[in-house]
C-alpha cells in the first residue's frame, strides 16, 4: 500500500500528542469555556499506558479475526462477534478510564453523578422525588421557575431513571450488596469522600446510594459500548459486512466516548443510532413495525433530552429525500406514495402514543415542557455569555479532537470523493440510500453548527452525533477496497490487505489514549 495513504495517520497522531501534551494552548475560549488538562504523573500514567497497550492488542486481535470471518459467517456467528466487540469495548473503556492519576480515574464517576454542578439528576431523585406521579404532574410548574442549567433544560426522563435505580436497590438488598462489593478502589475512595462530606447533612450518602451511583456508571458504560451493534447494523444497510465492521470497530476508540463517562450524554448515541437504524429499515423495506418502534424510541430519547430533536430532523430529511425522485419525476422507482405515507403515519403513531398516555394519566403536557426547556436553554446564554464567531470557528476543531484526528481525516477524504463513487454506481439503490442518509446527517450538523446552540462544550453536546461522522467514513473504506481490487490484492495475505485499516485503528487508539489521559471532561477542583 502506498506510503501517502498511511502518512496522514502518523501525522494526525503526532499533531494530537503535540497539541495536548507539548503545548499549553487553551482548549476553548478563555473567559467563556475551556477544557482542563490533567497534570502529568508518570508513576500513575505509565503503568496505565502499558495496560491500555495490552488491552488494545487484545481488541485489535479480536476485531481482525472477526473481520476475516465477515464475508462467510452466518447470523449466529455474527451475533457472537458483535457480542465480543461489545464486551471488548466495555473492558477497554474501564481499563483506560482508570489510567489517569488521582481524582481523574474512575473516582470521577461518583463525583460527576452526585454533585449538581456536573449533573444533578441523582441528587434530584434522592432528595426531591417521593412520588413519581406527583413529580410528573408538577413538572411543568417546575420548568416555569426558569432554571438555566441541567434540570431546567431537560425533560423528566433522567430524574425518573435514577429514581428507578434507587427503588431497584431498595427492593433487592442482595443486588445492593453486590454492587457495593464490586466497586473498584478508586470509586470507593470517591464515595468515602462524599460520605464524609454529607454525613451530617439531611441526605447523607447511604450504601444504597453507593450502589445506585455505581450501577448508573455501569449502565452508561455498557450502553455506550453497545452502540457498536446498531452502528454496525445501520452501516450494513449501506455497505458490505466487512466495511460495516471496519466502521463500527472505531467507536470504542473515540476519545469523547470515554472522556465524558458516566454523564448521561454517553447514553444517548446507542438510542439515537438504534432509532435511525429502525427508521432507515422502515423506509427502505416498508416495515411498519420498525417505523412504530422508531417512533417510540425517538419519543423516549426526547423524554431524556432535547438533543434528540436534531436526530428526528435527520430522520425526517432522509424520509423526504427518499420521496424526492417521485417529486422530481425521476425514472428511479422509490416506494409507492401510499406505502411511504403508512410508514410515516406508523412512526408518528409510535411517537404520539406515549405522549398522549402521559397527558391523560399524569397530566403532563410534554410539548409545553419542551417549549420551557428551550426557553431555559436560551436563558443560559443570557446568563453565561458566549462569543458567536469565536465558537463558530472553534467548534469544528473541538469536534475533530473529540472524534480523533485520524477519524476526522477519514471523514474529510470521504467527503472529497463521495460524489465520484456515487456517480459510478448511480443505478445502485444502496448507494442512493447512502447518499440520502449522509446528506441528511450533513445538513443537520451544518445547521446545528451555524445556529450557535452549542457554544462551548460541543465535544460533549455533540457526542450523540459522533456515530454519524463514523458512518461518513463508509465511502473511504469502500474506496480502499476498490483500490485493493484494482491492485489485485485479493490473493495476498489477509493482514496485507488490511494494512491501512490496522494502521488507522492503531493511530486512533494512540490518539484516544493520549486524549483520555490528558483531558478531563469535568470541572471540579483537584483534590
Amino acid at each position: 500500500m502506498r506510503f501517502r495513504i498511511l502518512l496522514p495517520y502518523l501525522l494526525t497522531s503526532l499533531i494530537t500528542i503535540a497539541l495536548l501534551w507539548l503545548t499549553q494552548i487553551p482548549l476553548g475560549v478563555e473567559g467563556e469555556w475551556t477544557w482542563n488538562r490533567i497534570p502529568f504523573a508518570a508513576a500513575e500514567m505509565i503503568p496505565g499506558w502499558i495496560v491500555s497497550a495490552i488491552a488494545f492488542a487484545v481488541y485489535l486481535l479480536l476485531t481482525l479475526i472477526a473481520l476475516s470471518r465477515m464475508p462467510d459467517c452466518r447470523w449466529y456467528e455474527l451475533t457472537v462477534w458483535l457480542t465480543g466487540l461489545t464486551a471488548a469495548a466495555g473492558l477497554w473503556s474501564l481499563l483506560l478510564q482508570d489510567s489517569p492519576p488521582g481524582e481523574y480515574r474512575l473516582s470521577k464517576a461518583a463525583f460527576v453523578l452526585y454533585y449538581k454542578g456536573s449533573s444533578g439528576y441523582f441528587t434530584q431523585a434522592q432528595t426531591e422525588i417521593s412520588d413519581a406521579t406527583q413529580f410528573l404532574s408538577e413538572y411543568e410548574a417546575k420548568m416555569e421557575q426558569g432554571d438555566v442549567l441541567h434540570e431546567g433544560t431537560h425533560p423528566p426522563g433522567l430524574p425518573l431513571f435514577y429514581l428507578t435505580l434507587i427503588r431497584l436497590c431498595e427492593k433487592y438488598p442482595a443486588l445492593q450488596s453486590f454492587l457495593v462489593d464490586m466497586q473498584p478502589a478508586s470509586f470507593q475512595e470517591a464515595a468515602d469522600v462524599i460520605e464524609g462530606m454529607t454525613s451530617r447533612s439531611k441526605h447523607p450518602l447511604l450504601p444504597r446510594d453507593r450502589a445506585v451511583l455505581w450501577l448508573a456508571t455501569l449502565i452508561t458504560l455498557s450502553m455506550s459500548s453497545l452502540t457498536v451493534v446498531p452502528l454496525f447494523l445501520l452501516a450494513r444497510e449501506f455497505s458490505s459486512r466487512a466495511v460495516s465492521w471496519q466502521v463500527a470497530a472505531f467507536w470504542p476508540l473515540i476519545p469523547a466516548t470515554l472522556i465524558f463517562q458516566p454523564k448521561s450524554d454517553a447514553l444517548y448515541p446507542v438510542i439515537a443510532i438504534l432509532f435511525l437504524y429502525l427508521w432507515v429499515t422502515a423506509c427502505k423495506r416498508n416495515n411498519l413495525i420498525c417505523a412504530f418502534l422508531a417512533g417510540l424510541l425517538i419519543w423516549g430519547g426526547l423524554f431524556l433530552t432535547l438533543a434528540f430533536l436534531p436526530v428526528g430532523v435527520c430522520a425526517a430529511c432522509f424520509f423526504i429525500l427518499q420521496l424526492w425522485p417521485r417529486l422530481t419525476g425521476s425514472r428511479q422507482a422509490p416506494p409507492a406514495w401510499k406505502t411511504l405515507a403508512l410508514t410515516g403515519f406508523s412512526g408518528l403513531a409510535g411517537f404520539c402514543l406515549p405522549a398522549l398516555i402521559l397527558a391523560a394519566v399524569f397530566d403532563l403536557n410534554l410539548l409545553r415542557v419542551w417549549y420551557l426547556n428551550f426557553q431555559n436553554h436560551a436563558g443560559f446564554y443570557s446568563e453565561y455569555t458566549r462569543t458567536y464567531w469565536k465558537w463558530l470557528l472553534l467548534n469544528p476543531l473541538e469536534i475533530s479532537l473529540a472524534l480523533g484526528l485520524p477519524v476526522s481525516w477519514m471523514v474529510f477524504r470521504s467527503l472529497c470523493f463521495r460524489r465520484r463513487i456515487s456517480a459510478e454506481q448511480a443505478n445502485c439503490s444502496t448507494r442512493s440510500s447512502l447518499k440520502a442518509f449522509l446528506l441528511s446527517c450533513g445538513m443537520v450538523l451544518m445547521l446545528l453548527w451555524l445556529s450557535g446552540k452549542n457554544m462551548g462544550e460541543a465535544a460533549r453536546l455533540w457526542l450523540i452525533f459522533l456515530p454519524w461522522l463514523l458512518l461518513m467514513t463508509i465511502p473511504y473504506w469502500q474506496r480502499i477496497h476498490d483500490i485493493q481490487a484494482g491492485e489485485k490484492l485479493q490473493a495476498s495475505s489477509f493482514l496485507k490487505m488490511q494494512t491501512v485499516w490496522i494502521i488507522a485503528v492503531t493511530a486512533q487508539a494512540v490518539v484516544c489514549v493520549a486524549t483520555v489521559t490528558r483531558i478531563t471532561g469535568f470541572h471540579f477542583p483537584p483534590g
